[in-house]
């Protein structure tokens, strides 16, 4: 019975693929051109601002993470247990001129203890950079019309 099926299945397919006319390699992808090309990057200039010398950016949408308005490259690599943003960013409150503070679902383990808020950056968060991103002057890869 599998035999069957199996044979079945690469009949349909060999002769579903063998009509269809072939994909031009420059209608692939977002990039126009050929999957072949190897095109050069624009030149992107680099955040080198100072912490606290650009206001603090809007977001995208209301869920979406803060983006940092400051260089990071002097802070990297963040790790556990080297994380510089903490200096800054692990305050409880807002005043007026200082950084934005780290919200409360950063100090949450929702993997172990989902109720609790603890003392500490929990699990994965410490690593800002892999959910807030600096500043540059890139330009957008592909039009966006998103909403929120």
């Amino acid at each position: 019975m599998k035999i069957a099926i199996v044979l079945t299945l690469g009949t349909v397919l060999a002769t579903g693929c063998s009509s269809s006319a072939p994909i031009a390699d420059a209608e692939l992808g977002l990039a126009k051109g050929s999957v072949f090309d190897v095109p050069t990057p624009p030149v992107v200039k680099a955040n080198d601002s100072n912490p606290g010398e650009r206001p603090v950016l809007t977001r995208p949408y209301v869920i979406a993470p803060p983006r940092v308005p400051h260089a990071v490259a002097d802070f990297l690599p963040i790790t556990q247990k080297q994380n510089a943003c903490l200096d800054c960013h692990a305050v409880k409150e807002k005043k007026t001129g200082d950084p934005t503070p780290i919200p409360p679902s950063h100090y949450t383990d929702y993997r172990n203890a989902p109720d609790r808020v603890g003392s500490q950056v929990a699990g994965a968060r410490y690593v800002c950079v892999s959910c807030h991103a600096a500043k540059t002057d890139a330009p957008n890869l592909v039009g966006n019309s998103f909403r929120p």
